[in-house]
């Protein structure tokens, strides 16, 4: 399973849609996703954001419980702060326990970069950067990202692909779908015209298909 969840980091890039000015006017206080595999819901995804002066807060969070026969054979449980002030990220905590493995890390703005902390080295990275945490899509304007589930930077490429008319938890909408290539690969997403995040799917290593299907994007009915 642990191949299937390295795949939940896949970051965008595209050229077709409106850039993230101010996230809570976009999606309010929150936006929420059921994590579906093989049709079956097992788990969840929940970002929110919050505005205290000139600091925007942003967490995420994300697990999944896989079950055979009723009995536990996989957990993930995926855990991240961001800070952001003036459009750019300037602090980032990180907690990811993978079945028996567990992972933290810290980025704090230096300067110009960030510095990222983690228990067996510290790196710096030069210029601005957005994390793996989906919500923002400027970050389909660049060609690297920060892998919130490793720590590492990766280098991206993402093809737009046209729009399609995809589900949401209470009817469908109009989305621009790009899949990327480079360091993170096999994966789609979807934007609307708005710039907001409404849907992602990826093929695991495993072969199952894991799609995010958005529970607070409002959708039209008979589509």
């Amino acid at each position: 399973m642990r191949c299937l969840i390295i795949l939940l980091t896949f970051i965008f890039q595209g050229s077709a849609i409106a850039s993230v000015t101010n996230p809570i006017e976009l999606y309010g206080n929150k936006i929420e996703f059921d994590v579906i595999r093989n049709g079956k819901v097992v788990g969840q995804h929940i970002t929110q954001f919050r505005q205290t002066d000139n600091v925007l807060r942003v967490t995420s969070k994300m697990n999944i419980d896989i079950f055979v026969l009723f009995l536990p054979v996989y957990a993930f449980d995926y855990r991240s702060t961001e800070k952001w002030v003036s459009d750019k990220l300037v602090s980032l905590d990180v907690k990811v326990d993978d079945g028996p493995d567990h992972i933290r890390f810290q980025a704090e703005r230096i300067n110009d970069g960030l510095k990222v902390e983690q228990e067996d080295r510290s790196y710096a990275i030069e210029g601005n950067i957005l994390s793996t945490n989906h919500w923002n899509v400027d970050v389909l304007k660049d060609h690297r990202v920060l892998n919130t589930l490793t720590g590492n930077v990766n280098n991206i490429k993402i093809t737009p692909r046209g729009k399609e008319k995809i589900k949401v938890s209470d009817g469908f909408i109009n989305a621009q779908r790009y899949d990327y290539s480079g360091d993170l690969k096999d994966t789609s997403v979807w934007y609307d015209a708005q710039g907001r995040w409404v849907k992602l799917r990826f093929l695991a290593r495993d072969g199952s298909t894991i799609d995010y299907q958005c529970r607070t994007c409002k959708g039209e009915k008979g589509q």
